[in-house]
């Protein structure tokens, strides 16, 4: 089993806290610091109640060139720096929505694992006279305490979708998920697609490392065709990478692929 997401590990601390003391805090926030060393995720901690970052690992994919103390010292403004101007207030309304959802629905609390959403970050290069925009996604783990959201635990990739917002709600059951419409602004629930042999397969083979070409050469199929089967597979897994789907698979399920029946996910084992 990978355990190399900060998810692994957060929850069964977090459970533990009763409240917000400094020397809790203190905690906190040395857990953070020992985890940053054992990860390569880019994550930081967000305190939603004084809007304030609890801790960031100093990872360059969140803070766009920005020091850590300068985005500490900024706290929720930070926002303001690294979003691209079209997607802050996309961000400003996320960060109600969840809020709301988890105020409405408390009778869901235990069910729920995370959020995600995707939204562009701005970075500036030497070699350009304008700012260039990066798509990422946050995997947003709500931290609730005294019966009121506290933390945001967010992990932040690059992502390969084209258009942002996609808020989705990933409960522990991972056959089920629920998906936001911003026009609605519903949440709607939402049954992830078995998996096909071949992607359990495709999995299998990129978890060995092997690149496109080599899992197409190893499958006896078209480089296309393992490149269609792959954008089949992250819209099933709401992944953003073939390394997220590794891990999604790996996180719950460390298994072997090839071992899984025709009429199994790895979402059943």
């Amino acid at each position: 089993m990978i355990m190399n997401t900060f998810e692994d590990f957060f929850p069964k601390y977090a459970g533990k806290i009763t409240d917000t003391t400094n020397d809790q805090e203190s905690a906190f926030i040395q857990y953070c610091k020992v985890f940053s060393s054992l990860t390569t995720d880019s994550f930081y901690v967000f305190d939603v109640v004084q809007k304030r970052f609890c801790y960031i690992k100093p990872d360059n994919l969140f803070l766009c060139d920005h020091s850590t103390e300068e985005a500490m010292k900024l706290g929720y403004d930070f926002y303001k720096q690294i979003i691209h101007p079209d997607d802050l207030p996309l961000w400003t309304n996320i960060l109600k929505i969840i809020p709301q959802y988890l105020n409405d629905r408390k009778d869901k609390w235990n069910e729920i694992d995370y959020f995600s959403c995707t939204l562009r970050l701005l970075r500036k290069y030497s070699f350009s006279s304008r700012f260039l925009s990066q798509m990422v996604y946050q995997r947003m783990k709500p931290i609730c305490l005294n019966n009121q959201l506290r933390y945001f635990i967010c992990i932040v990739g690059s992502s390969t979708y084209k258009e942002t917002g996609n808020l989705l709600l990933h409960n522990k059951n991972i056959l089920i998920y629920e998906e936001y419409n911003f026009i609605t602004r519903r949440w709607k629930q939402q049954t992830r697609e078995l998996l096909t042999e071949r992607e359990k397969a495709i999995l299998m083979l990129a978890k060995q490392g092997k690149n496109t070409v080599e899992i197409a050469n190893d499958l006896y199929k078209g480089q296309n065709t393992i490149r269609n089967q792959i954008k089949s597979l992250f819209n099933k897994l709401k992944a953003h990478s073939i390394q997220e789907a590794i891990e999604f698979c790996d996180y719950y399920h460390p298994v072997s692929y090839t071992h899984l029946r025709a009429h199994e996910t790895c979402a059943d084992l």
